[in-house]
């Protein structure tokens, strides 16, 4: 009897965890909660390095032109395919890129009808640097086909911003959770899956209405799996989370999406802008320091200042440099003159 009391027993329990467990993953979570979630997701991680291919198609018709120099070299930048190896501190305002080009830029000169020299404005291969607003990349002579290599120094926050976006690929944008905009939440399913749809819609002053539907996964800590927008309802944007993998960080395991595209549309429905990222290796909550943000610049680089004097100066000596001992480079120079 007591055996069987304690299988009855054991039974009642696992049919309750089980219960539980359902309930758990259907429950409604209140809009309080889920912003809560987005916040603490975003700012959990603040160092980062990403590898990761970018897949550039950009359909956008362009101006000017079709034989000229600057039309050719906006056409093949608007198709791009390269690796990036990038490091982020999004405290220290810091990131550095490796872009390297995959595509055979030589065949892509030949098919545009384009010079050797012009080797430079058509590879993506340099090494850039981002600290506060500005921004220092240097390209290797082997792509300049000359005898230095060139350094420019700028001023230009704005990729950067992009890159610290990167560490939370998949987090809900908490801004879109706010009661301005009033969100409905509700739970779907799509493909098989439980899901979250969060919806919300604005109206602008010219009378048009733009509507916006979230479909977050409840077993992935409410990312996002898509996002869609649309304009007096045509689709004109969405995004898509796919392929999420656990990735270990300060906190413990968080899901990472290693395949996120990003999708604008024209009305008629075709694809305007195709940006693909493919993910091929994270690490989140990586120590980092002063030193690895700088990089290596062989002596004889020519320094293009774009800051204080647009100037050109010549690196004198070899070493590794950051963004401020660019400055003093430029500042020294400008102290002998």
């Amino acid at each position: 009897m007591y055996i069987l009391e304690r299988k009855i027993v054991s039974q009642l329990l696992l049919v309750i965890c089980a219960f539980t467990a359902v309930a758990a993953e259907g429950s409604a979570i209140t809009l309080p909660e889920l912003r809560q979630i987005a916040t603490d997701s975003r700012e959990s991680v603040t160092t980062a390095h990403l590898v990761y291919i970018d897949e550039l198609n950009d359909n956008r018709p362009i101006d000017g032109n079709e034989n000229s120099l600057e039309y050719k070299l906006e056409k093949i930048s608007n198709h791009r395919l390269m690796e990036v190896d990038t490091i982020i501190d999004c405290k220290a305002k810091k990131a550095k890129s490796s872009l390297t080009e995959l595509r055979d830029v030589n065949e892509v000169l030949k098919e545009y009808n384009l010079p050797a020299r012009q080797k430079m404005n058509v590879s993506w291969t340099k090494t850039v640097i981002y600290h506060g607003n500005y921004e220092m990349e240097l390209v290797d002579s082997s792509i300049l086909n000359e005898g230095h290599s060139m350094m420019g120094l700028f001023e230009n926050p704005g990729p950067a911003n992009y890159l610290f976006k990167m560490i939370s690929l998949g987090v809900i944008n908490d801004k879109l959770l706010s009661e301005d905009y009033e969100p409905t939440l509700s739970d779907i399913n799509s493909n098989g899956k439980s899901l979250l749809r969060i919806e919300l819609t604005r109206e602008r002053k010219n009378a048009s209405k733009t509507t916006i539907k979230i479909d977050c996964d409840p077993l992935l800590k409410y990312r996002f799996r898509r996002i869609e927008r649309r304009s007096d309802g045509h689709l004109i944007k969405e995004i898509i989370a796919d392929d999420y993998r656990d990735v270990s960080d300060v906190n413990g395991v968080v899901p990472y999406p290693f395949l996120y595209i990003e999708r604008s549309y024209y009305k008629d429905g075709q694809i305007r802008r195709d940006r693909k990222y493919i993910i091929k290796d994270v690490k989140l909550g990586v120590d980092l320091g002063a030193n690895d943000f700088k990089i290596f610049v062989p002596a004889g680089t020519h320094l293009t200042d774009a800051v204080v004097s647009m100037t050109i100066h010549k690196i004198e000596q070899s070493g590794y440099m950051d963004i401020d001992d660019a400055l003093d480079v430029v500042k020294s120079s400008l102290l002998k003159q």
